[in-house]
């Protein structure tokens, strides 16, 4: 018999441990007499992580929280600064669209976000001993809509709020406290109060971590990602309309 216990919930995955080593213990003494060996012995397996090693363990939490707190900060507050000082005046005169110049500064922080990813992945697969355990296309994938997503967040952030101190203090809310509790980084998801929980539905990090421990310890690719990776883009698509309809006007609102 197997017994499959989720070890990001230590508590209950002891208890359950504890459980099963009673049933086993029990079932011995009531088959077997005192002077044989017992029927039943209980074995632990540990898949994702058999060393127990705190690097695996800590590394690609780690990984997301970088790339959930910097990216949106620079967004935002390059955003703010040009409400906050007037420099947008200038865009607003200009012939281009909001499309082209929220897009524009989009890109932009994506392409600093994907740099970000290729240094954090390098120190993962070498200071944290980590690799991939299987297919990674939905990592890449991930990692360009997640790019994307909190790019289109921070850029939300910096057109709603012009003013720098402001637009870093909703980033952190947004692009720490939310993703460092409700995402699933440290606890699991289901131990989160049910008054909280679905809250965690709509933070774009708990997808992420999904997908990153996923293609780093687990491997189940795209069956098992498909609509985590699908909600990141949803999320991205949705801060980026959110943006494009505060700017759509290209005016200062009277």
């Amino acid at each position: 018999m197997q017994v499959i216990v989720d070890a990001s919930d230590p508590n209950t995955a002891k208890l359950v441990q504890g459980y099963t080593g009673q049933i086993t213990r029990a079932f011995n003494r009531k088959s077997s007499s005192p002077m044989s060996r017992a029927l039943v012995n209980s074995d632990i397996r540990l898949w994702f992580n058999p060393s127990r090693a705190s690097n695996k363990f800590y590394g690609p939490g780690i990984f997301v929280l970088g790339l959930s707190m910097f990216p949106p900060l620079l967004a935002a507050l390059a955003m703010s600064k040009e409400g906050e000082q007037k420099t947008i005046l200038q865009v607003y005169v200009s012939s281009i669209s909001a499309h082209e110049f929220l897009l524009g500064k989009i890109l932009a922080f994506m392409v600093i976000s994907l740099c970000e990813w290729i240094i954090s992945l390098t120190v993962l697969l070498t200071v944290f001993g980590l690799n991939f355990a299987g297919d990674p296309t939905p990592l890449i994938v991930a990692t360009i809509f997640y790019a994307f997503c909190v790019s289109s967040f921070g850029t939300f952030v910096g057109a709603g709020i012009p003013n720098q101190a402001a637009a870093i203090q909703v980033v952190a809310l947004g692009g720490f406290l939310l993703v460092f509790l409700l995402s699933g980084l440290i606890f699991p998801v289901e131990n989160i109060p049910a008054g909280l929980r679905w809250i965690s539905n709509m933070v774009w990090g708990r997808y992420y971590i999904v997908v990153v421990r996923d293609a780093l310890l687990q491997g189940g690719g795209w069956p098992a990602m498909w609509f985590s990776v699908l909600m990141i883009a949803l999320l991205g698509l949705f801060f980026y309309t959110i943006s494009w309809l505060k700017m759509r006007r290209m005016q200062v609102n009277a």
